[in-house]
């Protein structure tokens, strides 16, 4: 799998810096969705084998996972169809209509229904955008799930791609069982979308 490197002009992105400054404000745990969003990151890197995607679709991917659950901030129940049209709502700087589109479906895919051409928001998309929502989806569910707790365990991701399986495995600063279970809870959109059984197992990691 693709090693993760750093990539100094996306830190400088002014899109995905002023979408980190709206996550800060907005949402009630920012600690988390920065987490999920390295854990998303990390987990598209080395797995670009089988998602093929690239540069402008790992940003989509950062900007969904950092605002994937700024709807808490409205309630709990539902909060991934608040984020979805909180995002809508908002002005992105550096992000066009349709990538703003993207991004708030890909919020609303994090958890619960799969993406589906039932959904408004989902249909109103063409079918190549349909298709990447999809994929990136697939990838913020487990890297969510892999922060069930909430405390930033997990510090890494390895991932072995085999004929019919792919396996991942969290390196963690201490042993947190929530975490694999929360990842493993949420791996069906990516096997239902990558055609690929997902095992997922931690390993605590000596510093």
């Amino acid at each position: 799998m693709t090693r993760r490197q750093p990539d100094k002009a996306r830190a400088a992105d002014p899109g995905l810096a002023s979408v980190r400054r709206l996550a800060r404000e907005v949402d009630p745990e920012p600690e988390h969705a920065f987490q999920v969003c390295k854990l998303a990151e990390i987990l598209f890197d080395r797995t670009t084998a089988v998602h093929g995607l690239g540069s402008d679709a790992r940003r989509l991917l950062s900007a969904g996972a950092l605002l994937h659950d700024i709807g808490h901030t409205i309630g709990e129940q539902g909060h991934h169809k608040h984020a979805r049209d909180m995002i809508r709502s908002y002005d992105l700087p550096g992000f066009s209509g349709t990538e703003r589109a993207i991004v708030a479906a890909i919020a609303r895919y994090h958890r619960k229904a799969h993406p589906s051409k039932s959904h408004k928001i989902f249909c109103e998309l063409d079918s190549d955008s349909q298709a990447l929502v999809t994929r990136l989806a697939a990838i913020l569910r487990i890297a969510d799930g892999l922060d069930r707790a909430h405390d930033a365990a997990v510090r890494d991701l390895r991932a072995e791609l085999q004929e019919t399986r792919i396996a991942i495995t969290a390196g963690l600063h201490r042993s947190s069982p929530t975490d694999i279970w929360g990842g493993q809870r949420k791996r069906g959109l990516f096997e239902e979308t990558f055609g690929l059984e997902v095992e997922i197992t931690g390993e605590v990691e000596e510093r």
